[in-house]
């Protein structure tokens, strides 16, 4: 890794599955930041196709970005902690940024922004920017799951998506602690997030921030959300391509959420089974509609 110049060392992690076309672009954006103390750690979760060869080839030379590949398919939380505890056994690094690589910074300052502002803030474990997607819905930041109202919300899909309506339409202003941010873009302390020994392996695609959040706050430390800076997270192209089909509304997904609620909040078992049965019958009711009017 070259040697920092000045100010806190920010490396960012992106996991790449099969769409090798998307994270040139997301490491072009990271790369053009105006940040000179970042790296790049781009992770191929064993693509079967050419994406390791066109990776390496991208980046031959470029002493700022490694490419890694890992002995599988590991899904999210396996795929990013492959990149971020190499990192942390390479040198001094000060941030771990996950990143998805389908989202795309506009501004050249957001991680300045962010280091920043993270800078200022003793009870900081992570920072998220507000995340957009390309027609301008925010997603997250969030509260601390309620598998009832999840459960509901399964069932009775009109109402969050009434809410997203009204959110766009009032964005948010102030920085604020919260409880979890968009696991498509977080900076992450370095020493708690190894402290807590990373991303929980236990899932596969979905609820990551969510436990770490619950990891966090163990050792007394907070998500913040700075709204301020703004990414845009096209996730058309994310979790399906991330991890070979698999998406947060997938089985894998409920599977992720219901290992979240037995681990973390030790929910019973007549709830988790109210909750699978919900997340199977939006699966096969509702989700079409949503891949066919994606927000």
């Amino acid at each position: 890794m070259p040697e920092s110049k000045g100010g806190p060392r920010v490396s960012a992690v992106v996991l790449n599955y099969l769409n090798y076309e998307q994270t040139l672009l997301c490491v072009a954006d990271l790369l053009a930041q105006d940040w000179p103390q970042l790296d790049v750690v781009v992770v191929d979760n064993q693509s079967p196709n050419e994406s390791m060869s066109k990776l390496r080839e991208a980046y031959a030379g470029q002493e700022r970005v490694t490419v890694l590949q890992t002995h599988g398919n590991l899904g999210y939380a396996r795929g990013n902690n492959h990149g971020a505890r190499w990192r942390t056994e390479q040198g001094p690094v000060d941030y771990i940024l996950v990143s998805n690589n389908d989202v795309r910074l506009p501004a050249r300052s957001t991680v300045r922004e962010m280091v920043a502002f993270a800078e200022t803030r003793l009870d900081l474990g992570g920072l998220g920017p507000r995340v957009e997607t390309p027609n301008g819905f925010p997603q997250g930041p969030y509260r601390r799951p309620n598998v009832v109202l999840r459960t509901l919300r399964n069932l009775l899909p009109v109402f969050p998506l009434v809410y997203r309506f009204w959110r766009r339409s009032r964005p948010d202003t102030d920085a604020t602690r919260c409880y979890a941010i968009v696991g498509a873009f977080m900076l992450i302390k370095a020493k708690p997030f190894a402290a807590v020994d990373f991303f929980d392996e236990g899932t596969f695609l979905g609820a990551e921030e969510y436990i770490l959040a619950e990891r966090l706050r163990r050792l007394g430390l907070t998500f913040w959300y700075l709204p301020s800076t703004t990414v845009i997270h096209d996730h058309r192209h994310s979790s399906t391509a991330r991890t070979g089909g698999k998406t947060r509304y997938s089985p894998a997904g409920a599977a992720s959420m219901l290992y979240y609620f037995r681990t973390y909040q030790k929910v019973n078992s007549g709830l988790l089974r109210c909750f699978e049965l919900s997340a199977r019958f939006y699966n096969e009711v509702f989700l079409g509609l949503r891949r066919r009017f994606t927000i």
